[in-house]
């Protein structure tokens, strides 16, 4: 990201090539002027960006801007106590530091901050120790039972290890969510690691970020899946031939969710030279490598597209934003669909993730409270007068899939929709173009 102050040409370099800075660069450079809004007071972050836990970049989307409930969405309590000690960004001639452009909050806002503060108060963030461990326990007899079939049941063990390397990801990103939980802290990193085969810090990272720009064009990862798959219409220079196919190849590219994902995080452990998360990673591709080498890519193959078909079907058929939505929680309602499952089976399959608008209101309340949680978002939202979006799973898959079809069949443009984002770093941000572009295919 290159908004928000001046770069050195090195710095603008690497960008460019690598999407990202070299980490013995960042000492040399000084730091842009980052100053966010946060419970009614500018805060300068400049210096403490890079260490950040959650990454400098989703910092950098928020520069400028109000990020009240997004920060108190995804942080700890102690995590609160040490923003209360930041010391308060003072007024400089580069930005008068007045109250940002929606910051007072609406009556929606209000409201979704007094059922956050009683939803609280009523003990729904606190976690159970057999819950966690009835998961916990889940997935390693997944991974037990497939690992004892490998070379028996090829197919079988691959589907149940696959299964396995589903419901891990389900629960480390339940974990990574997790606040004020030394349980959550140390499990989740070795089961992430371990058996999903994600670093846990790279995740939290993009995921985050999603979380907080959910379906905004230009800063959301999610929803960008070019040069292979297509949301909105690319520009020429960035189409390929075979974007009409998109609505018949997916399925095999979703398959490779997991392993993109496998070699990001090496990317970035090894990056930040972080031997502990490399020991971790390298014990689950020991694991791997024990078993049949058909039956681990198998099993690598099947998770991921079990994990792709439930995170892409809540969001990939929504509205797409092209400037920042200053109301969080209408955010979520406009950009994410729950997922009713038809019977026990899916509804286990999805791990929680089906009830995706409750989890992007609340992404640290335990998931297996969000079923007993969604008919109070149903009737909250109902009494605030936005719209609770869910859809069946044959009907969402429906719509997923003309939203790709409909995608495929658009002409290319000389400016696609992310040029004119305000979060592109060449966006035009031409009146008439930046708001809410609403999908046609459902």
């Amino acid at each position: 990201d290159l908004r928000g102050g001046q770069e050195s040409p090195l710095r603008i370099l690497s960008l460019l090539v690598c999407g990202t800075a070299p980490v013995w660069w960042k000492g040399f450079v000084k730091p842009a002027a980052m100053r966010l809004y946060i419970d009614g007071a500018w805060l300068d972050l400049s210096k403490w960006a890079a260490s950040h836990p959650g990454g400098e970049t989703i910092l950098r989307r928020f520069d400028g801007k109000d990020c009240t409930d997004a920060f108190f969405a995804l942080h700890s309590k102690d995590a609160i106590v040490r923003l209360q000690k930041l010391k308060g960004a003072q007024p400089t001639s580069v930005r008068s530091l007045v109250a940002p452009k929606g910051s007072e909050g609406t009556s929606l806002d209000k409201a979704y901050r007094d059922l956050r503060d009683r939803l609280e108060k009523d003990g729904w963030f606190q976690r159970s120790f057999l819950q966690e461990f009835f998961r916990l326990s889940t997935v390693l007899a997944l991974a037990i039972v497939g690992s004892c079939l490998a070379w028996q049941y090829p197919f079988l063990a691959a589907f149940i290890l696959g299964l396995s390397m589903q419901q891990a990801g389900w629960l480390g990103h339940d974990m990574c969510h997790a606040r004020n939980s030394p349980y959550c802290d140390r499990v989740g990193p070795w089961l992430s690691s371990l058996v999903a085969g994600f670093d846990e810090k790279w995740w939290s990272e993009k995921h985050n970020t999603h979380h907080v720009l959910t379906n905004h064009v230009g800063a959301d990862p999610d929803i960008d899946n070019r040069p292979l798959l297509f949301l909105w219409a690319p520009s020429k220079s960035l189409d390929i031939v075979i974007r009409p196919f998109q609505h018949v190849y997916f399925v095999v590219l979703y398959s490779f969710l997991y392993a993109s994902w496998r070699v990001q995080s090496l990317q970035t452990i090894w990056a930040r030279r972080d031997m502990p998360a490399l020991a971790r990673m390298a014990v689950g591709y020991a694991w791997l490598l024990c078993l049949p080498l058909h039956v681990s890519v198998m099993a690598v193959l099947i998770g991921g597209f079990l994990v792709a078909i439930v995170v892409t079907l809540s969001h990939e058929s929504e509205d797409m934003k092209t400037e920042y939505e200053t109301s969080f929680v209408r955010n979520q309602f406009e950009t994410t669909r729950d997922i009713v499952c038809p019977d026990p089976v899916t509804e286990w399959l999805f791990g929680g993730m089906q009830y995706q608008l409750e989890h992007h209101l609340f992404p640290s309340l335990p998931r297996y409270k969000y079923c007993r949680l969604a008919p109070i978002i149903r009737q909250w939202a109902a009494e605030n007068g936005i719209e609770y979006r869910a859809g069946g799973l044959c009907e969402m898959a429906r719509m997923h899939l003309n939203t790709l079809r409909s995608v495929a069949k658009l002409p290319s443009s000389e400016q696609s929709l992310d040029a004119l984002s305000e979060f592109s770093t060449t966006s035009t941000c031409q009146a008439g173009y930046i708001g809410t572009w609403k999908q046609k295919a459902n």
